[in-house]
């Protein structure tokens, strides 16, 4: 049975006493040492979609190399109620004795990493990472002392604001490149502008790219020029983008994909695109960066279609990777040369994964899964520190 199809799945429920909502943790993978994933809060949330969350976290460890199973929790919530701190606070204390054993948390929808580490000190919670330390061989001191560096600015955002997004502006580029649209200054129209988005958008804009449009909840915003990035940035977190001064005409929040573009990256929630906003979209490449960003019959559409599309657990595997870059070096690295290693890994991957399904004929997404379902890791490997070269397993010291 193939590495890929051959996981457990585990989903454990929580019911809260106080207000009756329920959590959910699911795990997903082969029983690694350590299990990876984001703490949702969302109104509606249902442990099947934890579940598949937690399989598609499984599939970024998996195409990374990284000796690492997936995770994923969160509660039935919703992250605009004034109870949200209270209700998070008890959650963690379910999730305690899994946080010190083999948890790894980080952020998802309605939460931000320092939120989820300042509430977990209230708890006696040292860290929601700190389950790193045993599984890599790190005292806890280091592990701590590494995780500050993601809030070391770089540029107008900190290393765990840059991280995801700059790495999915990195598969975007290589996109970009498989589909011809490099030997001109291509344009760029993105979906959502919270923490993914912001921080791709920042990256494009370095590279060259014309962020044409985006578009958020409440509507968006477009300029065919490109926007005033630089001056979006500048403006806090959470403001409707179709109210910023960009140098762009406001609209619906369809509307950037009703234009030609060469990329459409997805930023911001599950099933971005509709099948009827699929058929009509005018771009050579989608670069999928948030979880389950796309259905498989959209995805399905688009590859008939001939648009080339970059799956979620492709685009969107730069939170894995920069823990890879983060935890593996045996001296601690700078914020920098993480943000730098976590850009040539996506780069390298998304590469290979687009010139696999062209040389196959295959979609994206099939050729990706058959590279993560040849990812064969020791069994007593540390969660870190492994690369995939040439379709051998190589040690960290190796450059790509």
């Amino acid at each position: 049975m193939s590495a890929v199809t051959d996981r457990r799945t585990e989903l454990l429920v929580y019911e809260d006493r106080e207000e009756g909502f329920h959590g959910y943790l699911a795990y997903c993978g082969h029983g690694a040492p350590l299990a990876a994933g984001g703490l949702r809060v969302q109104k509606g949330l249902r442990g099947e979609t934890i579940v598949a969350l937690a399989e598609a976290m499984a599939l970024k460890e998996r195409v990374l190399a990284l000796n690492v199973d997936g995770a994923k929790c969160g509660i039935d919530y919703d992250a605009a109620a004034p109870g949200k701190d209270a209700a998070l606070r008890r959650f963690l204390r379910f999730l305690r004795p899994h946080l010190r054993d083999r948890l790894s948390l980080g952020p998802d929808m309605g939460t931000a990493f320092g939120e989820i580490e300042a509430l977990a000190r209230q708890e006696d919670i040292s860290s929601v990472k700190g389950a790193i330390a045993q599984a890599q061989g790190l005292p806890a001191e280091e592990v701590l002392r590494r995780l500050r560096l993601l809030d070391e600015p770089i540029g107008a955002l900190t290393l765990g604001q840059r991280r995801a997004g700059h790495a999915l502006a990195q598969a975007t580029l290589v996109a970009l490149r498989h589909v011809g649209a490099l030997a001109r200054r291509p344009t760029c129209a993105l979906q959502g502008f919270g923490t993914l988005g912001r921080a791709a958008a920042l990256a494009l804009h370095e590279a060259g790219v014309r962020v044409a449009a985006i578009a958020d909840e409440h509507g968006s915003v477009r300029c065919e020029t490109g926007l005033d990035v630089a001056r979006m940035l500048a403006l806090p977190a959470g403001r409707p983008v179709a109210e910023q001064p960009c140098g762009g005409a406001a609209g619906e929040r369809t509307a950037p994909f009703e234009h030609a573009a060469d990329a459409v990256v997805l930023a911001a929630c599950e099933d971005g695109l509709s099948a009827l906003e699929a058929a009509r979209l005018q771009a050579a490449t989608v670069v999928v960066g948030a979880n389950r960003g796309l259905s498989d019959a959209v995805e399905a559409l688009l590859h008939e279609r001939g648009i080339v599309v970059v799956p979620d657990f492709v685009g969107g595997a730069g939170g894995s990777a920069a823990m890879d870059a983060l935890f593996a070096p045996a001296i601690a690295p700078t914020a920098r040369a993480v943000l730098d290693e976590t850009a040539s890994v996506l780069g390298v991957l998304t590469d290979r994964v687009l010139a696999r399904a062209r040389s196959s004929g295959s979609p994206p997404r099939q050729a990706a899964l058959a590279l993560a379902d040849e990812r064969r890791l020791p069994p007593d490997a540390k969660p870190y520190g492994l690369r995939l070269l040439d379709g051998a397993v190589a040690r960290h010291a190796v450059s790509w």
